[in-house]
């Protein structure tokens, strides 16, 4: 089957260096994938970019990370600023709150946020959302800082009732492997009650791989297991849903090559 999208996945130099990387997408390639939303949230990682650039399976995004708060400088705002305006890069992102990490400095968090919403409307780009323990603050920061060309939530692990919120202000809602998760009951809800035109499907790679592959490092190939938990528990035609999906990424992600 063909056409899937990974709308977020990393290159980490923590877990997962470059070569491992680019073999886990010539194995996704072979599986069915698309296209996969490569995000940067640090600096080494950036070093792949010339690389890849020339592969239009990838897009790029691009964002200074929420516990990154009280350590950068303006100046890595003029030097993202710079780097979104190069080939291929479609979002700003990741950027929010993250209050399970970075708890003591949630001003900070919420004043970097903001400025980066900021970059992402002068750049017109949507922005790729990270939210942590801080579902209302992200939500009251969006509402009262308008994103013009809107963006995803990332990894959602909200109530269906804040999703649809999300949804108002012309959000997306994009589910990875924890959806798959057993006990994952209020992202299945949430699930059911959206309209799929704000759907997006994901990684997060390495992190967060679904069942029934739990525990093992995550690949972008495995998105794959995500569309089919959705199809299945919808009841829809996978086919029906990768096609959505497609629609829904190329409407947001308008740069998207």
């Amino acid at each position: 089957m063909q056409g899937y999208i990974d709308s977020h996945t990393h290159i980490t130099n923590e877990a997962l260096d470059v070569s491992e990387y680019l073999k886990d997408i010539e194995k996704a390639k072979e599986e069915g994938l698309e296209k996969s939303l490569l995000v940067y949230t640090e600096k080494e990682e950036l070093k792949s970019y010339d690389l890849l650039k020339g592969d239009h399976y990838f897009d790029f995004a691009a964002g200074i990370f929420p516990t990154y708060a009280d350590r950068y400088k303006e100046d890595d705002l003029k030097a993202l600023e710079a780097l979104l305006t190069k080939e291929g890069f479609v979002a700003l992102g990741e950027i929010g709150l993250d209050y399970h990490w970075a708890k003591k400095i949630k001003d900070l968090q919420k004043e970097l946020f903001i400025k980066q919403i900021e970059l992402a409307n002068k750049l017109d780009l949507p922005v790729i959302i990270h939210t942590r323990e801080a579902m209302g603050d992200t939500y009251e920061i969006l509402k009262a800082h308008e994103v013009k060309k809107k963006g995803v939530i990332h990894c959602f692990s909200g109530s269906k009732e804040m999703a649809l919120e999300f949804i108002k202000l012309g959000f997306y809602i994009a589910f990875g492997g924890t959806l798959t998760y057993k006990n994952n009951v209020q992202g299945v809800r949430a699930l059911e009650a959206i309209d799929l035109d704000y759907l997006l499907c994901e990684t997060d790679a390495p992190y967060l791989t679904p069942v029934p592959l739990r525990g093992k490092r995550n690949e972008t190939a495995n998105v794959r297991y995500v569309y089919k938990f959705i199809a299945e528990h919808l009841d829809i035609k996978e086919e029906e849903l990768i096609a959505r999906v497609k629609n829904n990424y190329k409407r947001l992600f308008l740069r998207s090559r």
